[in-house]
């Protein structure tokens, strides 16, 4: 059996579900406008998905480095904005002082 590489394998598997969707997204809009070509069609369903696919991409860089840019800022961690405080302790680990923990009963 002949080597395939990985990337090429992902690639091609990306590629036949990106044509898929397109089809299955023609197929209704070809039913909500029927006077537009199918050839016009596929390329209209195909500019949609990359420019959705484009808009995914920007998000998800922005939201990095949004996460950055509080990381570097002596932020704690992005995901601790959904508390109301800091983790405990954290205060006491920046000033420098040793922090109280309470002891755990280990079985």
């Amino acid at each position: 059996m002949r080597y395939q590489s990985p990337k090429l394998l992902v690639l091609s598997k990306l590629l036949l579900a990106a044509v898929a969707i397109i089809a299955l997204l023609a197929l209704p809009a070809r039913e909500l406008a029927p006077g537009v070509p199918l050839a016009d069609l596929l390329l209209y369903c195909t500019l949609g998905a990359a420019s959705a696919l484009v808009l995914l991409v920007v998000a998800a860089v922005l939201l990095l480095q949004f996460s950055q840019f509080i990381l570097r800022s002596g932020g704690t961690d992005p995901q601790w904005f959904w508390f109301s405080g800091e983790p405990r302790g954290l205060a006491a680990l920046r000033s420098g002082r040793a922090v109280n923990r309470e002891p755990q009963d280990r079985p």
